[in-house]
């Protein structure tokens, strides 16, 4: 065999080994956590999880994290995590561990992918769980608007948290704020009363639908039927 054949043979396996060390992390990742994404899949379904079936997700999620830094990974951490906690007794040590936890964790997945919006809105519920009312939520909320404006499955949660610290939101996050409301309006109308009606915002809700008459007229129908009050058509 030639020089020049035994070097590009030679170069050839170098090169095999290089990407079969750099693939090991991500393989030896996925392996350890393929058993365990069926409880993730589930618990962003809402399905009720028994607590020993997350904490081994966790652990998963915990120990791939090591091997591969993968945005996906520490997302499902945050979510575990912050599940985890609201299962812990209000203000014991273990609650705050976990919420510290899942905002560590939602803080790496951010960082490695900007555009997730489901952690952007985790960091302002789990600040709040922490932190009560007074928590800032703001930038969250905003990033969280900004990267899925119209996703379903974001907007009453979103809005949820933009009512219960409307007086605290900066103008401009009150004005994305307001698309949220006339999403909700749209999509569900029932559940926006709901939430209006639990955190004392109808001023707010009502201000947020003036550009669409129509839709505020509905909701103004739906909300003092709600409270078995006089409609107001203004």
């Amino acid at each position: 065999m030639s020089r020049s054949r035994l070097s590009a043979v030679a170069f050839s396996a170098v090169l095999a080994l290089l990407l079969i060390a750099l693939a090991t992390p991500r393989l030896v990742s996925g392996i350890i956590t393929a058993p365990f994404d069926e409880t993730v899949r589930a618990l962003g379904r809402g399905a009720d999880i028994p607590v020993s079936d997350i904490r081994f997700a966790r652990s998963s999620r915990v120990t791939a994290l090591g091997w591969y830094s993968s945005a996906r990974y520490a997302a499902d951490l945050g979510a575990l995590n912050f599940t985890l906690a609201r299962r812990e007794p209000p203000g014991s040590a273990g609650r705050s561990e976990l919420l510290d936890a899942a905002i560590a964790a939602d803080r790496l997945d951010v960082e490695l992918a900007p555009t997730a919006p489901f952690s952007w809105m985790r960091l302002a519920q789990a600040n709040i769980e922490r932190e009560g009312l007074r928590a800032d939520i703001a930038r969250y909320l905003q990033m969280s608007y900004r990267t899925a404006p119209t996703d379903p499955r974001l907007v009453l949660p979103r809005l949820d948290l933009a009512l219960a610290v409307w007086n605290d939101l900066p103008p401009d996050v009150q004005a994305e704020t307001a698309g949220q409301v006339r999403l909700a309006m749209r999509w569900f109308p029932g559940e926006l009363v709901q939430r209006t009606r639990a955190r004392y915002r109808l001023a707010e809700v009502r201000e947020a639908l003036r550009e669409d008459p129509g839709a505020r007229a509905r909701f103004n129908l739906l909300y003092f039927r709600a409270s078995r009050l006089p409609v107001s058509d203004t």
